[in-house]
This record gives C-alpha cells, structure tokens and sequence, in this order.
C-alpha cells in the first residue's frame, strides 16, 4: 500500500477538455461536488470504523461542504442530479477530478496526510476547470468554468489554511503494535 500525501497522490493526467453546452458541463459539476461529498463521506465513516476519530472529523466536514455545493449547483443553477453513462464525463478515468482513491488511505493516516490528500483532489479539480475554462469554444462556457475554477481555489486555500493547523507526521506513523487481522 503506498502511503497517504506520497508523491502519487495526484496522480491523474489531464485532458483536452471542451464544452459547448451548459446542461453538460453543470452535470459535470455536479458529479464532481456529488462524488467528492460521497467519497469523503465514505472516508470519515472508514476512518471513525478504525478510531481515527480526528481525520473522521476532518473528512465529515469536507463532505458537509462538497454536499453543500452539489446542492447549490443543482437548486441555483439547475444542475441535473442525474448520472451521465460513465463513457460521457469528460475527465480521466471511471471516477471524477475530485475523489480520493480509496488505495491512498491508510487507517492510522494522521489529519495532515488527510488534507494533503483532499489538497491534491482539490488541485485535480480546480485544474479540470482551469482546463475547460480555457479549452472551450464559447465565452459562456469559459466563463461559467472559471466561476467553477474560483470556488475550487477556494477550497484549495481552505485545505492550505487546515494544513497549517497539522504537522507533518513522525516518519514510524504508520507503526501498529498490534495489527487489524484479515479472515
């Protein structure tokens, strides 16, 4: 298992990526605040399953938050909530710029590898629509990317300023004197 933050953990390439409709590229930001919201959601819920009650917390609230923007993109600016076929999203892959891969985690992670993680989703993120921002054909589309683009830097910085609040670990973090047993 590869350590949580290691220098994979943005390991997604980008694309070209266009768009020329507004319903397709809300679906997109839709799926990307939805996905993200579940996965950290998932992540807390496996985290406080181990007792790591501290980075749980950490990943509840960036759920809470990515939640809250799914909602916003579907009640303000009338995103669909229904899923495209997974072959229709514009990004690398099977899941959204967003999602932490599950093989990234570790349950003895501390809550400054967590954010590094949610940090590098983040940046995948925001450089998806830095990407179409400046890939699209129409100024609609660029501009309602870029919008999309300032609210990902946010969350950027958001986790930046959480960073500062969190050490980095001891290098033996990952020590377990008594580890979970697989049946």
């Amino acid at each position: 298992m590869s350590r949580p933050g290691g220098p994979e953990a943005g390991g997604r390439k980008s694309l070209a990526i266009a768009f020329t409709d507004r319903e397709t590229l809300l679906a997109h930001a839709y799926a990307i605040e939805h996905e993200a919201a579940e996965r950290y959601q998932d992540l807390a819920e496996q985290m406080y399953g181990c007792g790591n009650e501290e980075v749980g917390g950490l990943f509840a609230k960036l759920a809470e938050i990515e939640a809250k923007h799914a909602a916003e993109l579907s009640l303000e600016r009338g995103a669909a909530n229904s899923p495209m076929a997974l072959a229709d999203y514009l990004w690398d892959g099977l899941q959204s710029p967003e999602v932490i891969p599950f093989e990234e985690m570790h349950y003895l992670m501390r809550p400054h590898q967590a954010l590094v993680l949610a940090l590098a989703a983040e940046r995948r993120a925001l450089s998806f629509y830095e990407a179409v921002a400046s890939q699209s054909p129409q100024e609609d589309m660029r501009i309602l990317a870029a919008e999309f683009a300032v609210e990902e830097a946010e969350h950027v910085q958001l986790v930046l300023d959480w960073l500062q609040r969190y050490p980095e670990p001891d290098q033996d973090w990952d020590d377990d004197m008594d580890p979970p047993m697989s049946l």
